[in-house]
C-alpha cells in the first residue's frame, strides 16, 4: 500500500499533448452539456469563460484534478461550426467599411 503511495506521487502533473483530450457531453433532454478536459488551451479558454461575468452564468467548473477539469455549460452556450477565413469584400464594401470605421473612431475620440 504505501508503494501504491509512492507510484501515484511520481506521476506527472501534466500530462503529453498526444494525451490531452476533450470531451462535451450531452444529453437530448437536458438543458446543459459537461465538457471534460485535459487539454491545457481548452482549460485555460474555459477558465477564462467561467470567470467573465457575462459568460459566468453559462459556463462553471463542476470537478477539477491535478490534469484536468470538468465543466457544465447551458446546451444553448454551445455553438457548432467553422471558421471560413477571410470574407472577400468588393471595393465598394471596402470603402464602406472604411468609412464606418472612421466614423466609429471619431466618435469613440469625441466620447473620451
Amino acid at each position: 500500500m504505501a508503494n501504491d503511495i509512492l507510484e501515484e506521487e511520481k506521476r506527472p502533473a501534466t500530462l503529453s499533448v498526444s494525451e490531452q483530450e476533450t470531451y462535451i457531453h450531452f444529453m437530448r433532454d437536458e438543458p446543459f452539456a459537461t465538457i471534460y478536459t485535459s487539454d491545457s488551451t481548452q482549460i485555460t479558454k474555459l477558465d477564462k469563460l467561467c470567470a467573465d461575468s457575462k459568460s459566468s452564468e453559462y459556463y462553471s467548473v463542476i470537478r477539477e484534478s491535478s490534469v484536468s477539469k470538468t465543466y457544465k455549460c447551458t446546451d444553448k452556450s454551445l455553438v457548432w461550426g467553422c471558421r471560413t477565413g477571410k470574407k472577400e469584400m468588393s471595393e465598394e464594401q471596402r470603402k464602406a467599411a472604411g468609412e464606418r470605421m472612421k466614423k466609429y473612431q471619431e466618435s469613440k475620440k469625441q466620447s473620451e
